[in-house]
């Protein structure tokens, strides 16, 4: 059975835990819907031996005002049994934000404090005798957990999971009261440790990735982190040998058996294509100690193996069953990608064995209004977004969610998984748990065939106190010869450490013998405190600062093409502008803006980008684009951005030159430069609105980008007139919204002339309504609706409901045609992880 992209992604996204009921809420299910899942597995009908529930709906939520009464923080003490009236609580589905923010929340606005939520689920009958874990994949960031008034844990960090075992907590056929008590104040003691007004980025608040509620037998896979054994627990896939002729796939399970007797367990390993056709196979018998665990190595055999690469990301299933007697106890479906990895000084990185150089940019996770609390569909539609542009490699400064790992293995992007940290190294409490961060990212990522580094260090930190553990904790990990640790060099002298095995560098080379990756680049600024530079520009600011922030990347990017030796791999600072603490202006130096949308650069970059197609598509083909606007404002002196061989210029349908690119450049695919006359000789509007004298110069542009004789590419813009009109445009990135109230998409409203074509100086205030099966995520407070458009465009952001159907959105301002745009929220699929 052959499954779609969307479909493929959508299991995924929770690859290593089995069967996933993610649109029933674990007080919901029902036998008829267990049954319905097993049969939405990839290959055939998956035992109830594990159930990894969705456990995102029918949350209650607290905030407190900022003079909240004293009776809120007794319970810090545990004393759930009531609380006091004068909480007032409402209604959320994860991810959850803990407060819809401004537009523009840098500077410390965004909420710190503390949060709570609570909810109820029932424990069904038949789960006596089962084990129950809860997942939370991220909560911002000092976490308290209460089960029926019993405090469980304390978790602290928002950015790295972690399981709670609540089978002691609850009772079967009982309900079962669940309390989070959640705080995103500044603490020395959490990674990253710094206080936000003085970091890069923000701690946005709330329960914003996803939970699950497991339902295990007592012979089971176990959980990594919950394991807490080093290079252990769960699933661990490595590659001891590979070539294109045949590959070796080896599977480390370590299983559970938590009942009072000694178990005998078959284990199982099928390998499939994404298609369903079973390459390798293997079973080991185990007997497993009461009380205790085994880790069982088995080895695949897979012969002329697809390969995973940037340019075809080929994927596997691996279909993992655990069995007692000939019952199964526990199976999982991970998905994972045969591929070899190695750096060296010479040749950079080799992925199965052939270099490859990466042009990549750093990503935070944040959003315009809803801060870090991102479905699986935005992590993808991010991910997808920075693959067009032909990015190969992401870096951040906080591992990301599980979501955009998964879009990250499909869409061939390479990652870069770094520990919590910013400019901080704090004192013996903060290091114990950076060192836990490290070990439970590697944990968590190991199996992700995109994974190329792990940064254990702290970025940009002294880390001459911790460089030594946190190297050896990334090589006790993940053992073996594919395990490559980066970090900043550290020049003093380092007991125990005798450098990274990759080393970071800026602008100029270290002149070390190691392999070296460019963590951050791109980025100029005036001086720290008023962070302005050349690249730092708003979409709204126009043409010229857009000209120059791409012209300043182009030359950046130049040098690290002309360097010798070429580094591994680099990464732009960054890919999409961001909040910051420390400054009340956002980071306005990527080519995507805050709501994703293009500025001049992120051509340029799509322009470095294969023109060939590879088989994955995405990141790669031909492409032209005239950077400019062609208002009377232009200058005459046009950029065109194109891979192509030459590139033929027409303005008003008069050609204007065919072009090879300009010269004396090292980037793969150089500019052209055209000198053009003026976009209106006749000094009139009448062409704006499309009723110009026959005759009239209308401001046309026209590329076509040519390889050999032939057209391929082709790019016009027309000079914008007054505006007109509303035109509406859904931003899904060929990721269909689904119906399951946390998913949402943006809508973006298009101020138009009366040809189409977007004003570009345009801030018509634009009010949207939204009807059907979905509503607009705004408030009031906020000022998300109506909204100014910026440069042309206004973006809504529409969340769906939990009935799918027809969502019809309005958008209109003073003195414009209104716009109507409709389309359908999709089902949920018992695969979504959304």
């Amino acid at each position: 059975m052959a499954l779609s992209r969307r479909d493929f992604l959508g299991v995924g996204a929770l690859s290593a835990t089995g069967l996933v009921l993610n649109q029933f809420a674990a007080s919901e299910t029902t036998n008829n819907e267990i049954a319905a899942a097993k049969d939405s597995q990839p290959f055939g009908a998956l035992s109830t031996a594990r159930l990894d529930l969705n456990f995102d709906h029918d949350w209650e939520f607290h905030r407190p005002d900022t003079n909240a009464d004293a009776a809120i923080h007794k319970f810090v003490s545990g004393n759930l049994a009531a609380f006091p009236p004068s909480m007032k609580w409402e209604k959320a589905t994860l991810p959850h934000s803990v407060r819809l923010e401004p537009r523009d929340v840098s500077g410390g606005q965004n909420y710190q404090g503390v949060c709570w939520y609570r909810k109820r689920f029932r424990i069904r009958p038949e789960w006596n005798d089962r084990i129950l874990y809860l997942k939370f994949q991220g909560a911002m960031q000092v976490a308290d957990v209460w089960i029926n008034g019993s405090h469980l844990t304390t978790h602290y960090g928002g950015y790295i999971p972690f399981t709670v075992d609540i089978t002691k907590a609850v009772r079967p056929d009982e309900d079962a009261d669940l309390v989070v008590r959640l705080d995103n104040s500044d603490n020395p003691q959490v990674p990253p440790g710094k206080p936000q007004k003085e970091l890069d980025f923000v701690y946005f608040g709330g329960l914003y990735r996803s939970v699950q509620l497991q339902v295990l037998d007592r012979l089971h896979i176990s959980d990594p982190i919950l394991a807490n054994q080093p290079a252990g627990g769960g699933l661990f896939v490595t590659y001891p040998s590979v070539s294109t002729s045949e590959a070796t796939v080896q599977v480390q399970t370590h299983i559970l058996n938590e009942s009072e007797e000694r178990l005998s367990c078959t284990v199982k390993q099928e390998l499939c294509t994404r298609n369903g056709e079973l390459v390798a196979t293997v079973a080991q018998d185990a007997d497993v100690t009461a009380r205790a665990g085994r880790t069982i190595t088995q080895t695949l055999q897979v012969q002329n193996p697809k390969l995973w690469r940037p340019e075809d990301p080929q994927l596997y299933w691996l279909h993992t069953i655990v069995s007692n007697g000939g019952k199964i106890t526990d199976e999982q479906y991970t998905r994972i990608g045969i591929r070899s990895i190695r750096f060296d000084r010479e040749h950079g990185l080799l992925i199965n064995h052939e270099p490859f150089f990466s042009i990549g940019a750093n990503r935070h996770q944040d959003h315009p209004y809803v801060g870090y609390a991102l479905p699986a569909s935005a992590h993808f539609r991010d991910a997808y977004k920075l693959r067009a542009a032909g990015f190969t490699s992401y870096r951040s400064h906080y591992p990301q969610d599980p979501s955009f790992m998964d879009a990250c293995d499909e869409l061939g992007i390479l990652a870069v998984v770094s520990n919590p940290g910013w400019q901080f190294v704090g004192d013996d409490v903060f290091k114990r748990r950076t060192y836990q961060d490290a070990r439970d990212m590697i944990r968590r990522d190991r199996n992700h065939p995109c994974v190329v580094i792990w940064e254990t260090q702290l970025n940009e930190s002294d880390n001459s106190s911790v460089a030594a553990e946190l190297y050896r904790i990334a090589h006790e990990e993940y053992p073996g010869p594919e395990c490559y640790a980066a970090g900043d060099v550290i020049r003093k002298a380092v007991d125990g450490f005798d450098g990274w095995d990759v080393d970071y560098y800026g602008h100029t080379s270290t002149q070390e013998t190691r392999p070296t990756w460019i963590r951050e680049w791109g980025d100029q600024v005036d001086n720290w405190s008023d962070q302005q530079g050349r690249v730092r520009v708003a979409r709204g600011w126009g043409e010229t600062p857009m000209q120059v922030q791409a012209a300043t990347h182009m030359a950046s990017l130049d040098k690290i093409y002309a360097s010798r030796p070429m580094p591994a791999g680099a990464d732009l600072w960054a890919g999409i502008d961001a909040y910051r603490g420390y400054h009340h202006q956002p980071f306005l130096g990527a080519p995507l803006d805050l709501f994703r949308l293009p500025k001049f650069d992120y051509y340029m970059f799509q322009s470095q980008r294969p023109a060939q197609l590879t088989p994955i598509g995405i990141g790669s083909g031909p492409m032209v684009f005239i950077a400019n606007f062609a208002t009377f404002h232009s200058i005459e002196t046009v950029t065109v951005f194109s891979n192509c061989e030459q590139v033929r210029l027409f303005q008003n349908g008069k050609l204007v030159a065919t072009q090879k690119p300009d010269s004396e450049f090292h980037i793969p695919h150089p500019p052209f430069t055209f000198k053009v006359g003026d976009f209106s000789g006749t000094h009139s509007m009448l062409f704006a609105g499309g009723v110009a004298p026959v005759g009239t110069e209308i401001g046309e542009l026209k590329a076509e980008g040519l390889i050999g004789d032939n057209i391929v590419a082709t790019h016009s813009i027309h000079s914008p007139g007054v505006p007109d009109h509303v035109e509406l445009e859904i931003d899904a990135c060929g990721y269909d919204p689904v119906a399951n109230g946390a998913d949402w998409v943006r809508i973006h409203a298009h101020v138009c002339d009366a040809r189409g074509m977007t004003h570009p100086y345009a801030d018509d205030l634009i009010t949207f309504a939204v009807e059907g099966e979905g509503s607009l995520l705004s408030e009031e407070a906020i000022r998300a609706n109506p909204t100014r458009a910026e440069a042309g465009i206004a973006t809504a952001l529409v969340r769906t409901t939990q009935v799918p159907g027809a969502i019809k959105i309005k958008a209109c301002a003073p003195g414009l045609k209104e716009a109507l745009l409709e389309f359908k929220s999709a089902p949920r699929s018992l695969r979504d992880r959304l």
